[in-house]
């Protein structure tokens, strides 16, 4: 198991790059992200919900209600592109620090 400490930094820039691939809801958002990371990443909605207004605050990504074919409502996210900026400066981001983590982590 990963430390969530650790996670929370990520999960910002894997949210994002998950609503970008499809609209999606939170539930969906959590098991895909579990499916994708082949169960490493199992968030609980209590840290996704934060993440998600804190996106949608700064227009990064907006929300709409969508009736399921068991006739509930779901609020379903989409990314903006303001949010597809946002997600290509994250993913720069972690690309320098990866980096920077191999050239440590190798000494």
């Amino acid at each position: 198991m990963i430390d969530k400490e650790l996670l929370k930094g990520i999960m910002k820039i894997l949210v994002l790059k998950i609503i970008s691939l499809d609209d999606t809801y939170g539930y969906d958002l959590i098991k895909e992200l579990k499916n994708l990371s082949n169960g490493i990443i199992d968030i609980k909605e209590g840290t996704l919900y934060p993440i998600l207004h804190t996106f949608e605050a700064q227009k990064d990504i907006k929300s709409y209600w969508l009736e399921s074919d068991k006739g509930r409502k779901r609020k379903y996210y989409s990314i903006t592109d303001k949010g597809k900026k946002t997600l290509t400066e994250l993913t720069g981001q972690w690309d320098l620090l990866e980096e920077a983590m191999h050239r440590i982590l190798e000494v």
